[in-house]
């Protein structure tokens, strides 16, 4: 009877022991459970504004690189509107002179060799250009060929863009020389002229011009 009792306490203990066991693993697993919920909830809290920095400093790069195209475009577009700005006064600069040649060539040469800085060779007068700013300039060359009646006057006429140097003291200190009898120096900003145009005229033998071309 007291060993029945003694094995029924032990079964009995058995089982506590076991039920203390389960629990004890059971609270494990939930403290463990609880731990990862705590540590997914503090990458939630992390996690977004690390992506708000991310996404901030990628819309950042795309303005950045964005404007920088803008201005480059917009560069490029002032500058072909100057280049057509400045084409389009050589052309009618050229025009003008081409007109005064036809009338009369050998008086045009003869005007132009006499005063090379008159209002008539630039696109504005020489006066109103501040010292280092631009203007377009005719520059001509002229060949005279005889013939038995008269003479074929040929033209070309190139108009450059030229600086234009009225100070002596920044003469002197870009260490330039005077070249026009007016105190100026002109310098060209390119290496071909804006514009180009040929012509000649025909003047028969102490007469007028009677053919232009």
């Amino acid at each position: 009877m007291a060993e029945g009792s003694r094995k029924r306490r032990t079964m009995s203990d058995y089982s506590v022991a076991a039920h203390a066991q389960g629990t004890s693993a059971a609270d494990g697993r939930m403290e463990r459970y609880h731990q990862y919920v705590g540590r997914r909830r503090a990458e939630r809290r992390v996690w977004p504004g690390a992506a708000f920095i991310v996404e901030a400093l990628l819309l950042l790069v795309f303005l950045t690189g964005s404007l920088a195209v803008l201005m480059e475009l917009n560069a490029d577009a002032d500058q072909a509107g100057r280049q057509s700005a400045d084409l389009l006064d050589a052309i009618v600069l050229a025009s003008n002179a081409a007109e005064e040649y036809f009338a009369d060539p050998v008086a045009f040469e003869q005007a132009y060799a006499s005063d090379p800085e008159s209002d008539r060779w630039f696109s504005a007068s020489l006066d109103a250009v501040p010292n280092g700013e631009s203007v377009l300039r005719i520059s001509c060359d002229f060949i005279e060929e005889e013939t038995g009646a008269g003479a074929m006057h040929y033209l070309t006429l190139e108009v450059w863009q030229e600086r234009v140097l009225s100070d002596p003291a920044q003469m002197m200190e870009e260490g330039v020389m005077v070249e026009g009898p007016g105190g100026r120096c002109f310098q060209r900003w390119d290496e071909a002229p804006v514009y180009t145009l040929e012509t000649a005229a025909y003047v028969p033998g102490g007469e007028e011009v009677v053919s232009r071309g």
